[in-house]
């Protein structure tokens, strides 16, 4: 998803920034039009690292998988855990791009041990199934041109599927969601030890997103066509698609004389087969406009565009006449050749029809 950015409203630690109590009155109406047109017209794209691990109590009856840990970056699994072989499998990535970069060492067996103590549960027995998940990992809002705006990193945990437990990066100490955390939080905050590696995990993790951008991005395929508009023939529906793009940020505008046209239709952005993405838009046009439309696309700090004029509906127009001529020769050959051969099946049976008129003219 793209966001409207504001540099100054938001401090290194993502806060917002408290405005002085006077900073609107003492701005005339046109420069405060002139800045919210700033604000919105600004984007930044926000891209996430984490690792999220979910374990179950084991009740009785239940033959399902106990455990179970990916890592992601954006929306693409890049790392899963391996129970049967007790560690972490990358799934076919360069090595060069994961340099200086690790998944979290606290795994299936500590897991367990914590969910059966949440659940007073023994390792083989439990009353009824009650889940863990944790999500730790880094984010990071950029402007299109890479620069960083904001970075930030989180551990936090939900018991049962209710928001538990959250780690603090600032003071490394826990602070609880619920009230069924108290005892956790004093336990964990004592392990210093355990918080200095997460502090220092957590750093790691920050310090790499910051730095990494587009190393795995594939820019979109555009191309823009026409259809038939529903209910108004002097109209059609022209669409602008973007297709095998990663990652799954992207904003579409298709514009006529530079002004942005008001979308009739979006699909948003969808998966495709492959791991990459896809995102139609579509407006609706004046079938006689000779001026040229522009799809203009931003995608990972990359700007693509493509034009429909006059000379593409000239190409798109005679394309449909030749495939239009292509079918109905098509369907004159097929009626031809099923009424031949629906003849040849009547005067059949070895003869032909001249031969059996002749048959029938014998005494």
């Amino acid at each position: 998803m793209w966001h409207s950015c504001d540099n100054d409203a938001i401090d290194k630690r993502g806060h917002a920034r408290q405005w002085p109590v006077n900073f609107f009155t003492e701005m005339d109406i046109y420069t405060l039009d002139l800045v919210f047109v700033f604000i919105l017209d600004v984007h930044c794209e926000i891209h996430h690292l984490q690792f999220v691990c979910t374990v179950f109590t084991k009740p009785d009856g239940f033959s399902g998988r106990v455990f179970s840990a990916v890592g992601l970056y954006d929306d693409r699994q890049i790392s899963h855990y391996s129970s049967e072989e007790g560690t972490w499998k990358r799934d076919g990535l360069i090595g060069e791009i994961w340099r200086n970069t690790e998944e979290p060492h606290d795994i299936k067996v500590w897991f367990l041990h914590e969910v059966n103590t949440l659940a007073n549960c023994t390792i083989s027995t439990c009353e009824r199934l009650i889940t863990l998940q944790r999500r730790i990992g880094c984010e990071v809002d950029k402007h299109p041109d890479g620069s960083v705006i904001n970075v930030n990193a989180f551990d936090e945990y939900r018991y049962d599927g209710e928001d538990f437990i959250a780690f603090s990066y600032d003071t490394m100490q826990w602070t609880e969601k619920s009230p069924k955390a108290k005892e956790t939080k004093l336990m964990w905050d004592t392990d210093r030890f355990h918080n200095m590696y997460l502090h220092s995990y957590l750093k790691n993790c920050m310090d790499w997103i910051s730095r990494f951008n587009v190393s795995i991005s594939t820019p979109p395929a555009l191309h823009m066509f026409t259809s038939e508009a529903p209910r108004d023939q002097s109209k059609l529906i022209l669409t602008c698609l973007a297709t095998g793009f990663d990652p799954k940020h992207i904003d579409m505008k298709i514009k006529l004389n530079q002004i942005e046209l008001k979308p009739f239709s979006s699909t948003g952005v969808r998966p495709n087969d492959d791991q990459t993405f896809q995102l139609r838009t579509s407006v609706e046009i004046n079938r006689d406009e000779k001026q040229s439309y522009e799809c203009h696309v931003l995608h990972n700090g990359q700007t693509l565009e493509t034009k429909w004029d006059l000379e593409s509906r000239q190409h798109y127009w005679t394309a449909v006449a030749v495939g239009n001529c292509v079918f109905a020769v098509l369907v004159i050959m097929s009626i031809t050749y099923k009424t031949r051969r629906l003849n040849g099946q009547m005067n059949c049976n070895g003869s032909t029809r001249s031969e059996n008129i002749q048959h029938q003219q014998i005494p």
